[in-house]
């Protein structure tokens, strides 16, 4: 938080650099537009997930949800799962999971991945900053029929036969500037690039969002725009994977942890499960943590005389053994589709059966 409170005290003297970097991808879309820049086709079907902010809007549940649709029926595809693999400590080709084991943990492949893996059995998933070469290695070394990008929308060297683009409903992008002096990768008119713009984080009772949902749809079309919202799907405890009910965890006092870009979101969460949210300590965005950290928690949690430790999926990952010694209570969510989830399959299905 101290960090945001710092980045928006400077934003304004790092405007002229944000003008220096739109002219940088205006030039670079430009040139992919007219062919200076080549797009290369793998030999399946290709669907990207992405945004044009940084921070999270919600990807990793979408391609989750995304992912598992396409594996039942009406699709039966056999989709895999490439990400850039943002936080980890390397950069070559890297196997998560070959749709089986975990294969590497998170400083090899980032939070995102190591949830994919663990979530979706039968899935391979895989990392490399070089997705042309990534791709390629997946498809020759797994039978897969279709591949989904994670975080992909500004990575234009691979053709995609779909591209979504997530919008946070909490954070509408039309006024903010572009990095560094704001959030934006790119200006709201790339948006005319995506097939599927969905808006995450959705409430049908607040104005605002129905007036963003408005707006989206007259500018892209009725059929170019989906909504959802996150939902509860189950809650466990680390040290022993043991499920616990959101009936059990009601009325509980916890102390909140959490290493993520819009930590407002997880807070809502608990509160909406009935916990009694004591406090949430915030770390840095995909945090790596420390012993240092393991203290500091234990602290917090025997002064507050707190039933749980409370944490997300992706700072679960991240937990060493350390943590074993804590009552701490992962919490992992779905989505709930809202408006637009019939295009958002007809979309699918078109692609499933062209690559039948």
């Amino acid at each position: 938080m101290k960090l945001e409170l710092f980045w928006n005290k400077i934003s304004p003297l790092l405007i002229p650099f944000s003008w220096l970097y739109g002219i940088a991808v205006r030039f670079r879309n430009a040139a992919y537009e007219r062919g200076l820049f080549r797009t290369e086709r793998l030999n399946v079907p290709v669907i990207s997930i992405g945004n044009l902010s940084v921070g999270g809007t919600g990807k990793t549940p979408v391609t989750l949800k995304i992912a598992q649709l396409l594996k039942g029926s009406p699709f039966n595809q056999k989709p895999a799962i490439l990400s850039r693999g943002y936080g980890r400590k390397t950069k070559e080709y890297t196997l998560v999971s070959g749709g089986e084991d975990v294969l590497c943990d998170a400083t090899e492949s980032g939070d995102e991945c190591q949830i994919y893996a663990r979530r979706l059995p039968g899935i391979p998933v895989a990392v490399d900053a070089d997705r042309v070469s990534g791709g390629r290695r997946l498809t020759e070394s797994f039978d897969i029929s279709l591949l989904l990008l994670d975080d992909a929308f500004q990575h234009r060297r691979i053709y995609r036969d779909l591209d979504i683009v997530l919008i946070d409903s909490r954070y509408p992008i039309w006024n903010e500037k572009l990095l560094p002096a704001g959030t934006l990768r790119e200006y709201s008119p790339a948006l005319e690039r995506a097939h599927l713009i969905v808006l995450t984080n959705f409430q049908p009772e607040d104005k605002e969002n129905s007036t963003l949902l408005n707006n989206c749809i007259e500018r892209f079309g009725q059929e170019s725009v989906a909504t959802c919202r996150p939902c509860f799907h189950r809650s466990y405890l680390f040290r022993t994977g043991e499920e616990v009910s959101s009936e059990e965890i009601s009325g509980s006092g916890m102390i909140g942890f959490c290493g993520i870009a819009k930590p407002q979101g997880f807070q809502s969460m608990l509160e909406g499960l009935g916990i009694d949210v004591l406090t949430i300590i915030h770390f840095s965005d995909h945090h790596n943590y420390k012993p240092s950290d393991v203290e500091k928690l234990a602290t917090v949690l025997n002064r507050a005389q707190a039933d749980y430790l409370v944490t997300t999926e992706k700072d679960a990952v991240k937990l060493g053994p350390l943590f074993q010694a804590l009552p701490v209570l992962v919490i992992e969510i779905d989505i709930e589709w809202l408006e637009g989830f019939d295009y958002l399959q007809q979309k699918l299905l078109d692609i499933s059966k062209v690559n039948s």
